[in-house]
């Protein structure tokens, strides 16, 4: 779908005529295969090799993050072919399909060709799909569309009354990308002159939206009008059941007969019309009426079944599109496809994560366990994973990694904390969790680990399993190396908010809202809402929405018809974005599309203070005595208030370290991924100002800002070999911001082994735009985005080191895709020194050096490719 050299999409012509059907479904799955715009794809790598002393180590290197770019991409469908009469209209419908990787806004454009031209040509909205305008306000573009999403629309011409029989009108209706507006596409509708009967017929749902299956039936009707001059007769409805509806038996009626069942079999109905399901032809409506006068009108409805175990979305197994043809009175009209109307599954989120249970194992030894993570809704989503009430003995360090056991489970979505990456409904994921135990503590437990799955959809779903290792039993030989990694009524608007509505980050909050018409007339308003107190533009914060619903629950955004001196309810649904922090004043407005009336009502929007840091990753190396090792990490303010700037809260950093042992913290003042001279050494994190290259020039963090911090751990001259230092570091936060009590401390711990060989872990990585296997530019270990637009390629370096003064063997470098890729074999992975194994091209997998031995100075580099998914 997506091209790294060229956006723009035009479909052949000949596929039109089917793109309506099948639109919805073509959306989902691009929303599902390539990743979103800002997305990230992190990636860390591992390696494990034998020590002079024959003891297995481990250890990992930095993480490297990409950040996905956007890309435009459209479909619209479809072209239409109809008849019309001279001085009369014509209606099309259009379904515009945003198939890019983000939100966009397309602007609507018309161009006409043939023997006439339209007096008018205008765009209206059809949110509900029916083909028929929802009011008389034009429009010219769509608004904004998030990825995956459709809108609908319809472009109406008013036919000169000097057209004469026989004339056409090709009518090239185009949506042009605001993001890129090089990307567009069109359709071409087709009106010709008659002076018969015209019958134009639409499609309507009563419910566009709902669960899978149906809790009640969902009623289709097709609605038929004849706009021409002459009887048209053999007028012939059908509609072919779509896969994910079942016909409920007994269900047609026609509006000429009221509430009579129309029969099934096709015998025994009224006196001017023919109705049968599956007869005519099989899974098919099909309705004949004999004759219907100019002017007349009429509505044909039947109800379906939705059926089970549909995936959540907008799919071709619920888009219903019916047909029509008649002869009117001169010759028989080609048959011609309605409007589609969609029905749209909602999803579910469920997450289960299974417990994991190792009977033993010896003190100071690593223990893994299989986390079995299991997607229990009916869609896809992802599920942040975290450590809680840990019942380890103290100086226990944990690390999370991916189901191969060697590679480290990163963040793929940019909040700062490890997740599965995104997971189809149904399928399992296994997560392992990886407890290196202290040396000097043996005997039973049990002791136990909770680790949490919580969606992104919705994040108050989350479930937890319990890993326990029943009892650690007594070394019987002298380990001595550790290893692991381890969070109002009257005119308005008012002068001040009538009613306020809190609402938390990610979240949706309701607001009930009544219109009532006290006029002597009955009337129509349109519904809208902003921050614009005075109502001239409609605005919200960015990423900030409004959607208003009827009391059936229904997508609208005009009232409907209100009569004189009655009311009806709708509710406003107001969903804030995961950064949402700041509070606001919201103004609803009804408005008369054809008497201009109208009310404002002034509300405020709240939003709950939220406050999270993330620390990440645990780290796991070895030096030699005298030296020194670096470890790099990240802390991430996930809330939506300032944390450490000393005003609202305090944000404290405290290193804890073994006896033999000095550890420091610095803060990478110039955001280069080094610790240089530059970078100071904090306490606190209202130290953090005057950063560089995007470092923080604030004191603290502001919400969604991270700061890279060094831990520095250094060894004593003459330090044994096997001595070991479980450094831990932590942030811990006081003050209450809002009436929000400060969030828990969160640490990471570094362990540090003494030995006479030491192996370094340096990963970097490159842009490979064309996917030609070569580096667009020079390897680097610092986050980058441009250029990385799905469909194009990464190159990873990833350098191993001897850094000791005795060989090391057994050495085995370990890293894999990262979510939102493929291996790619074009030039396919290699090692500077031994061998190595990698999935197919195409797929997914761990990428493996197998070096063997490396002798002191030496160093090892693995490289290879994947692809972004597209």
């Amino acid at each position: 779908m997506y091209s790294c050299i060229s956006h723009y999409v035009r479909k052949p012509r000949a596929l039109k005529s089917a793109a309506l059907l099948i639109i919805a479904a073509i959306s989902v799955t691009i929303a599902q295969a390539a990743p979103p715009a800002g997305a990230t794809i992190g990636n860390q790598a591992s390696a494990t090799y034998s020590d002079d002393s024959q003891i297995t180590r481990t250890v990992t290197s930095n993480t490297v993050v990409t950040t996905v770019q956007q890309v435009a991409s459209l479909i619209l469908s479809a072209d239409g072919a109809k008849t019309a009469t001279a001085g009369g209209q014509v209606f099309y419908p259009h379904t515009l399909a945003n198939t890019g990787n983000g939100p966009d806004t397309f602007a609507l454009s018309s161009g006409e060709s043939g023997s006439f031209s339209f007096t008018t040509l205008q765009f209206y909205a059809d949110a509900n799909g029916d083909g028929i305008p929802d009011s008389n306000s034009p429009i010219t573009s769509t608004g904004q569309i998030v990825a995956g999403g459709a809108f609908n629309f319809v472009a109406v011409g008013a036919v000169p009354s000097s057209a004469v029989v026989g004339n056409t009108n090709a009518l090239t209706v185009t949506a042009t990308s605001a993001f890129n507006n090089s990307v567009a596409d069109s359709n071409i509708d087709t009106t010709t002159i008659t002076a018969q009967g015209v019958i134009t017929v639409t499609h309507a749902i009563d419910t566009a939206a709902g669960p899978s299956p149906s809790v009640t039936a969902r009623t289709l009707s097709i609605t038929y009008t004849n706009t021409g001059n002459t009887v048209a007769t053999n007028v012939t409805l059908a509609n072919v059941i779509p896969s994910g509806f079942t016909y409920v038996a007994g269900s047609g009626r026609w509006s000429a007969t009221g509430s009579t069942v129309l029969t099934d079999a096709a015998s025994g109905n009224q006196s001017g019309i023919t109705y049968d399901f599956g007869a005519t032809q099989s899974g098919r409506v099909t309705a004949v009426i004999a004759s219907v006068a100019p002017g007349a009108s009429g509505t044909l409805t039947f109800q379906v079944n939705v059926n089970s175990n549909l995936a959540p979305g907008a799919h071709a197994e619920t888009a219903s599109t019916a047909t029509y043809t008649y002869h009117d009175g001169a010759s028989t009209v080609a048959t011609a496809n309605t409007n589609t109307v969609q029905y749209t599954v909602q999803q579910t989120v469920a997450v289960q994560v299974d417990p994991s249970t190792v009977a033993s194992s010896v003190q100071g030894g690593t223990v893994s366990f299989t986390n079995p993570v299991i997607n229990n809704g009916n869609g896809v989503d992802t599920f942040n994973m975290t450590l809680v009430n840990n019942a380890f003995p103290a100086g226990t360090t944990f690390q999370l990694f991916r189901a191969d056991g060697v590679t480290p489970l990163t963040d793929s979505n940019g909040d700062g904390a490890p997740d599965t990456g995104p997971m189809n409904a149904g399928t399992t994921r296994n997560v392992v969790v990886e407890a290196t135990l202290p040396t000097g503590v043996a005997g039973g437990g049990a002791y136990t680990i909770d680790l949490v799955g919580r969606s992104l959809i919705d994040p108050t779903q989350s479930d937890s399993g319990t890993d326990t290792l029943t009892t650690i039993s007594a070394s019987s030989v002298d380990l001595t190396n550790n290893s692991a990694s381890g969070s109002g009524v009257g005119a308005g608007p008012e002068l001040s908010a009538v009613s306020t509505t809190a609402v938390a980050p990610g979240s949706t909050a309701r607001i009930t809202l009544v219109v009532s018409n006290s006029s002597g007339a009955a009337d129509t308003y349109n519904l809208s809402a902003t921050t614009d107190s005075s109502l001239n533009t409609i605005t919200m914060p960015a990423g900030w929405s409004v959607m208003f619903r009827d009391a059936n629950e229904n997508i609208v955004s005009n009232t409907g018809v209100v009569n004189a001196a009655a009311s009806r309810t709708f509710y406003a649904d107001v969903t804030a974005p995961v950064s949402a922090a700041a509070d606001f004043d919201i103004y609803f407005r009804a408005i008369s599309p054809a008497t201009g009336s109208s009310d404002a009502l002034h509300d405020a929007i709240t939003v709950n203070t939220t406050r999270t840091l993330v620390l990440t990753p645990s780290n796991t190396g070895q030096t030699t005595a005298g030296a020194a090792i670096v470890y790099t990490h990240t802390l991430v303010n996930t809330g939506n208030a300032t944390e450490g700037d000393g005003v609202g809260s305090s944000v404290a950093l405290s290193i804890v370290s073994t006896a033999g042992f000095t550890s420091v913290v610095h803060w990478d003042r110039n955001n280069d991924g080094v610790l240089d001279p530059a970078d100071p050494i904090v306490t606190d994190l209202a130290t953090l100002t005057g950063g560089t290259n995007g470092a923080s020039t604030a004191a603290g963090l502001t919400p969604g800002e991270s700061a890279r911090l060094f831990v520095k751990v250094t060894t004593a001259p003459g330090s044994p070999i096997g001595l070991s230092d479980t450094a831990t570091l932590t942030a811990t936060t006081t003050g209450v911001i809002s009436g929000a009590a400060a969030p828990s401390a969160v640490f990471v711990t570094d362990t540090t082994s003494v030995i006479a060989s030491s192996v370094t872990l340096v990963k970097t990585h490159a842009l490979d735009q064309a996917c030609d296997g070569t580096a667009d530019y020079a390897f680097t270990a610092s986050n980058f985005g441009t250029g990385a637009f799905p469909g194009a390629c990464l190159r990873y370096q990833i350098t191993a080191t001897n850094t000791g003064s005795m060989d090391v063997s057994s050495l085995i470098v370990s890293d894999a895709t990262p979510t939102y890729t493929t291996y790619h074999a074009t030039v396919p992975a290699a090692s500077t020194v031994g061998t190595v194994s990698a999935p197919a091209g195409g797929a997914t997998g761990t990428v493996q050096a197998t070096v063997g031995t490396l002798s002191p100075g030496q160093s090892a580099t693995l490289t290879f490719g994947v692809r972004i998914d597209q």
